[in-house]
């Protein structure tokens, strides 16, 4: 994500992404309750919003078996993070159908299957929503890579995403997505 949008001007709108890992000595990916921790900043012309959200990445094709054992996992990965953030969601990773995001209490209340069952958006819906603010937690804030790395270290996330834009233009409707 860093890569594809840092420093870049997309509808307007100059980008900055940083991704933090937590990789090498003294890693301790084996008690990390979410995957990733995403943070958006928007400071634009006449509005601001910080907010953000915790998810869990799943490997899954719509046409395999997830298992039992698979789906509690999961089940008590979302606990996890719902205890942090009712903002927590299940990104499904397919070749089949591509990205796709479940919210994580969807994953906690369902039976044992396959996550591509439950209520799901495709990702580019889920950024949209998260952009438009229907989605997201605003106690999760960061504004520099040093606020990031403490909310990394209180989710116990693996990796954090913070996404910045800034109003490049001086007086142009600023449209993301497109849509009139």
């Amino acid at each position: 994500m860093q890569y594809l949008l840092d420093h870049k001007t997309i509808a307007g709108v100059r980008w900055q992404a940083k991704t933090l890992t937590d990789r090498g000595r003294g890693s301790q990916e084996s008690n990390y309750g979410a995957d990733f921790l995403a943070a958006l900043e928007l400071d634009l012309q006449g509005y601001q919003v910080k907010k953000g959200f915790l998810a869990q990445a799943k490997l899954i094709e719509p046409s395999k078996n997830f298992g039992n054992a698979n789906f509690e996992k999961t089940r008590e990965q979302c606990e996890k993070m719902l205890k942090f953030s009712s903002a927590s969601y299940v990104f499904l990773y397919s070749q089949q159908s591509g990205i796709s995001v479940v919210p994580a209490v969807e994953a906690l209340g369902a039976r044992s299957c396959n996550p591509h069952e439950l209520t799901s958006r495709p990702m580019r819906q889920f950024y949209k929503e998260h952009f438009e603010c229907f989605v997201g937690d605003r106690s999760i804030q960061s504004a520099s890579p040093q606020a990031l790395q403490e909310l990394r270290d209180r989710f116990d996330a693996r990796t954090a995403i913070l996404l910045s834009g800034v109003d490049s233009r001086s007086e142009s409707q600023l449209n993301l997505f497109g849509v009139e």
